[in-house]
């Protein structure tokens, strides 16, 4: 029994001693993944931030050209009739938004929403125009009509988008 007890004696403090180097090792991993996982985040946000402010330039550039004053200037053909351009301008809205769609993963899901719903409510007068513009007059007049009836929706859904992209650029940076 004197043997057992001896070798409990010797034997309590390496298992204590053996246990807190386990407790330390332990808390030093975690603190080193802890450490990895800070600087891995860091180093994504240095690539994320650049591509988040880009998307978001992009996109605001992308109102500012579907804007229906700014669409109709830059795109108006004195060539084309009402239905041609009609054809015209639904076409450049959808090769502007498509060549920024990518661009929704970068910004807030509600923000992208009154992108889309911006570019919606523009496709509405486009149409809207056209369908009371016969096809065969001269394209400025469909222009004109689009500019005259831009004032309500399309307008306001466009302004309340680039005005939601620069408060959570404020929000996210400033």
């Amino acid at each position: 029994m004197n043997s057992t007890t001896d070798i409990l004696l010797f034997l309590a403090p390496a298992l204590l001693l053996a246990a807190f180097t386990l407790i330390l090792i332990r808390w030093f991993l975690n603190r080193e993944l802890t450490h990895q996982r800070l600087s891995i985040r860091m180093e994504a946000q240095k690539q994320v931030i650049p591509q988040q402010l880009q998307a978001y330039e992009r996109l605001t550039l992308l109102l500012e050209r579907i804007a229906p004053e700014s669409l109709v200037l830059r795109e108006q053909r004195n060539n084309l009739t009402s239905l041609q351009f009609h054809s015209h301008l639904l076409k450049t809205i959808r090769h502007e938004f498509d060549h920024n769609l990518a661009m929704q993963v970068y910004i807030n899901n509600s923000t992208w929403t009154l992108i889309i719903k911006a570019r919606e409510e523009l496709l509405k007068l486009i149409n809207t125009s056209a369908s009371t513009t016969k096809p065969d007059t001269p394209s400025i007049l469909l222009g004109k009509k689009i500019i005259e009836e831009a004032g309500a929706e399309a307008n306001y859904h466009i302004k309340k988008a680039l005005e939601t992209l620069k408060n959570d650029i404020q929000r996210l940076y400033l």
